[in-house]
């Protein structure tokens, strides 16, 4: 397979009609509906009065351990706008909201 070099540099790397790509209307999609979860999840958080997806410290009612972690809700459902409380996760360890005493954000 002999390839002539010279063909090589003949290539116009300066056309403008490479630099126009098309519009992928699915990446649009996508950021649409990163913008409308993180939405989803402030409203969670607003209501509730809890943190979500973040390194915590937290310190649940009867309980003397601490634990430390990322708190994310329990399942990939959000809950009902109607909810009273949710059940939340730190790593194994799940509970409801309403079962937090306190809570320190470890992470920005």
């Amino acid at each position: 397979m002999d390839q002539d070099p010279k063909n090589q540099l003949d290539f116009n790397f300066a056309a403008d009609d490479l630099l126009e790509f098309p519009r992928d209307l699915g990446e649009e999609g996508w950021f649409q509906f990163n913008a409308e979860k993180k939405a989803a999840y402030q409203r969670v958080e607003k209501k509730f009065g809890i943190v979500l997806n973040k390194r915590v410290r937290l310190r649940l009612r009867g309980c003397a351990e601490e634990f430390t972690g990322r708190l994310v809700l329990d399942s990939l459902e959000l809950p009902t706008p109607c909810a009273e409380s949710i059940r939340l996760r730190i790593g194994r360890e799940t509970f409801e909201n309403t079962d937090i005493e306190s809570v320190d954000v470890l992470e920005g």
